[in-house]
């Protein structure tokens, strides 16, 4: 599988892709980075790239791609376990977009026969939905 995903790398930055498989030894959200141990023996990888969003958990297993072997530009390919997902744009993000809808819904007001509601009966519901957004996404 790694020699196909090194082909791809290759056709599509014109360069020749290395892919390491290896084990995160410690994740850096804020930098967006991970420090990698690869699995022949290396000297650990720091400051692999974390692309597309993903955040692999320690001790994850993962892929870590190279171009032109070169050991400062790498990056995560893939990994078998993960803590959270980063989905955003320049202008939003799937996180925040989702906390939104949530408080919302919780504001929501309805009139009724006896007069405007004062709560939502089912809040609880609704603050549990929403700490679970944390729990997937990074704002």
């Amino acid at each position: 599988m790694s020699s196909e995903i090194n082909d791809i790398i290759g056709r599509m930055t014109g360069q020749k892709a290395l892919i390491l498989p290896g084990e995160v030894l410690a994740v850096d959200a804020d930098a967006g980075t991970c420090d990698v141990r690869p699995d022949n023996g290396d000297a650990d990888l720091l400051d692999v790239a974390l692309l597309n969003g993903v955040y692999p958990a320690e001790g994850a297993q993962v892929l870590v791609g190279l171009i032109e072997n070169r050991r400062t530009d790498t990056f995560l390919v893939a990994a078998d376990k993960i803590t959270h997902y980063q989905l955003a744009t320049e202008n939003e993000s799937l996180h925040t977009l989702l906390k939104d809808i949530v408080a919302e819904v919780r504001g929501l007001k309805f009139s009724t026969n006896a007069g405007p509601t004062i709560a939502l009966l089912t809040d609880p519901n609704w603050l549990a939905l929403n700490d679970r957004i944390d729990n997937l996404l990074l704002p």
